[in-house]
C-alpha cells in the first residue's frame, strides 16, 4: 500500500512539472525612451521579486577602478541623498520588503522581494541607487573597513581564493582574471569622487535592466520605471567588454600546514550565447559531484564518484561551467589529501576521455535529466526566476524559456555530446590551480598528456 502511495504521489509531481514546463509564463520585454530596458514575467505569486541589474563589474573595470562595482554594492543601503540609512530601513520594514545585492564578474544586480502591491515603492527605492546615492567619506570609510574585512575572510576560503587564481591562470592580460573585490590598495583609495566619476559613467540606462518575476504586471512596473528612471539622461556608451583570451598554464599556492589541498582543472568553454553550451552542461552533469557525507560507497551512477568513494581518493568534488557572455571555463573541483592528488586526477582525466569517446545513451539520459533538474531550480520561485531573467539578459540579450531549454535537450544524444566534448576537451590546453599541500600535482605538461589517448 505505501508502494502505491508513492508511486501515485510521484505520477502526480511529474504531472504537475509538465503542467509547469509547458505553460508559458509569458516574458514581455520593452524599452524606455531613454535605453533602460524593462523584462517582466508575471505569476500568481502574492508575492514580487524586483532585481535591477547593471552591466558593471570586473570585467568593465580597470587596473586601477578593479573593486569599485562591489564597493558601490556596499554603498548601496548605506543612505539616498533624501533618505538616510535608517529612513531607509524603516521603509523597507513598513512596506515588508527585503534587499539585497551581488556582483558578478559581468553585472551587479540589487534586488527586493516584496508583496506584489508593493513593488512600485520598490521600483523607487532602486532608482535611487543609481540616480540619489549619498557617497559621504565617513559612510564611505565605514564600508571601507568592512570591505577589508570581507577580503580577510575571502583570503581564509581556499574554494574561494582557489578560483580566484584559475581565472588569473586562464585569462592572463584581460579583465575577466580580475577579481570581483579587488586588490586592497585600490579598496584603500577609493573615494567620493572615484565613485561618482565611475557611477556616472557605468550607470547610465544603457547598461540597466529592470527584471521582475510574481504577482505583477508589466503595465504597472513599466509605469513605475519610467516614473522614477524616465529622468536618467544617457551619458556614457554601452559596455565594452575587451579582449578574450584564454591562456593555458597554471598557478599554485603552496601551504603545507593545510590538511587538504584544494585544486581545479579545465579547459576553455563557450559563453552562454553559444549553440554548445547545453551539451556541455549535459557533460558537466555527466561527470556530476560527490562529498563523503553522502552514502552509497561504490553504488554511485557517476563513474568519477564510484572511484572516489571505493578508493578514498578526496572528502569532495564537483564539475563545473562557468559561462560568461562570450568564453567560460569546464571543468573539476575537488578536495583531496595530497596522497590522493595525483590519483584524483588521473581518473578524472579517465572520465574525460571517456566522455569524449565511449559514452553511452544511459548516461546522457541521466545527464540530461540532471541537465532539466538544474535548470528547473534556476526558475523556482520568484527571486530565483528574477534572477534568471536578468542574467540571461545580461549574458546573451534573450531569455529562453524553460521548454524551449528542454526541448534542446531532447534532441541531444551520446554522439552528439561526445562531439562537443572532443571539440573542446580532447586534446585541449589546460589551467591549473591549486591551493593547499599541492605539491603531489603532477607536472604541467604530464597533466597535458592526459588530456588525450591518441593523437593524429
Amino acid at each position: 500500500m505505501k508502494t502505491l502511495r508513492n508511486i501515485l504521489i510521484a505520477n502526480n509531481s511529474f504531472r504537475y512539472h509538465k503542467r509547469y514546463v509547458s505553460k508559458n509564463t509569458n516574458i514581455i520585454k520593452s524599452e524606455l525612451p531613454n535605453g533602460l530596458q524593462v523584462a517582466t514575467e508575471e505569476t500568481s505569486s502574492p508575492l514580487a521579486c524586483v532585481s535591477l541589474f547593471a552591466r558593471v563589474g570586473p570585467r568593465f573595470e580597470n587596473h586601477d577602478t578593479n573593486g569599485i562595482s562591489h564597493f558601490i554594492e556596499h554603498m548601496a543601503y548605506r543612505g539616498f541623498c533624501t533618505m538616510n540609512r535608517d529612513a531607509i530601513d524603516k521603509y523597507l520594514n513598513d512596506i515588508g520588503a527585503k534587499m539585497s545585492a551581488a556582483t558578478e564578474r559581468e553585472f551587479q544586480v540589487f534586488n527586493a522581494l516584496c508583496p506584489s502591491d508593493r513593488a512600485s515603492d520598490v521600483v523607487a527605492i532602486l532608482a535611487k541607487i543609481v540616480t540619489e546615492l549619498e557617497l559621504s567619506d565617513q559612510e564611505m570609510d565605514c564600508e571601507r573597513q568592512n570591505v577589508v574585512q570581507e577580503m580577510v575572510d575571502l583570503d581564509r576560503n581556499p574554494k574561494a581564493v582557489m578560483f580566484d587564481y584559475l581565472h588569473k591562470a586562464a585569462f592572463q592580460g584581460t579583465t575577466l582574471a580580475q577579481s570581483v573585490v579587488g586588490p586592497s590598495r585600490n579598496v584603500k583609495r577609493f573615494n567620493r569622487d572615484c565613485a561618482f566619476f565611475y557611477m556616472k559613467n557605468n550607470y547610465h540606462p544603457l547598461r540597466l535592466l529592470l527584471a521582475t518575476s510574481g504577482g505583477v504586471s508589466h503595465s504597472s512596473i513599466s509605469q513605475a520605471a519610467c516614473q522614477y528612471f524616465g529622468n536618467m539622461v544617457c551619458e556614457g556608451d554601452e559596455a565594452a567588454f575587451g579582449p578574450r583570451r584564454f591562456t593555458s598554464g597554471r598557478v599554485l599556492y603552496r601551504d603545507d600546514s593545510m590538511p587538504f589541498a584544494h585544486v581545479a582543472y579545465a579547459v576553455e568553454a563557450p559563453g552562454m550565447k553559444s549553440f554548445d553550451y547545453y551539451p556541455l552542461l549535459v557533460a558537466k552533469n555527466l561527470v556530476g559531484a560527490w562529498d563523503k557525507s553522502q552514502g552509497g560507497k561504490d553504488r554511485h551512477a557517476a563513474y568519477l564518484a564510484q572511484a572516489a568513494a571505493s578508493a578514498n581518493l578526496c572528502e569532495k568534488f564537483e564539475s563545473f561551467y562557468i559561462a560568461y557572455s562570450d568564453v567560460g571555463l569546464w571543468g573539476v573541483y575537488f578536495v583531496a589529501p595530497k596522497m590522493a592528488i595525483e590519483d584524483m586526477i588521473y581518473n578524472i582525466q579517465s572520465v574525460w576521455m571517456s566522455l569524449c569517446n565511449t559514452m553511452c545513451r544511459g548516461d546522457i539520459d541521466r545527464a540530461i535529466c540532471a541537465t532539466k533538474l538544474e535548470l528547473a531550480k534556476r526558475v523556482d520561485g520568484a527571486i530565483n526566476s528574477s534572477y534568471d531573467i536578468g542574467a540571461q539578459f545580461m549574458l546573451k540579450n534573450e531569455r529562453t524559456q524553460l521548454s524551449s531549454m528542454y526541448e534542446e535537450l531532447s534532441h541531444l544524444n551520446a554522439k552528439s555530446v561526445m562531439d562537443v566534448a572532443d571539440s573542446y576537451i580532447y586534446n585541449r590546453p589546460l589551467v591549473i590551480a591549486g591551493v593547499g599541500p599541492t605539491e603531489a600535482i603532477p607536472d604541467f605538461n604530464r597533466s597535458q598528456a592526459g588530456q588525450y589517448w591518441l593523437r593524429l
